[in-house]
């Protein structure tokens, strides 16, 4: 079990017993729970502007049909919305998690023979 999984049965369970006995039982320091809770009411700047950049990936996405990948989709917003974007991967990991990835060709089955000697 992750850390994240025991943060969130302590998170349940924190109205019942103390935080520091289900911390002490889940074998997880009490100031990491409070920075995941923390985590997850606050979200940092960057997180905002993933959220905005997955929107307007969403837009464009639909608008195509999702035919396009993660390289077009990225000059796309460079030239649309004038977003400057140096990786490639970031765009990559927010289609992905968002779960918009363009169609792929399926492998095609070599057929080339050799002499049986």
């Amino acid at each position: 079990m992750s850390a994240r999984e025991k943060y969130a049965v302590i998170q349940g369970m924190a109205h019942q017993y103390s935080i520091q006995l289900l911390c002490d039982l889940a074998q997880v320091s009490r100031s990491g729970y409070y920075k995941w809770l923390q985590r997850q009411t606050y979200l940092s700047p960057k997180q905002i502007e993933g959220q905005k950049i997955k929107e307007r990936i969403k837009e464009y996405h639909a608008k195509l049909k999702g035919i396009y990948g993660y390289r077009r989709v990225m000059v796309w917003l460079r030239r649309r919305h004038g977003l400057q974007l140096n990786h490639h991967k970031r765009v990559q990991r927010l289609m992905r998690s968002s779960g918009r990835n363009a169609p792929t060709m399926a492998r095609k089955k070599c057929m080339s023979f050799h002499k049986i000697i």
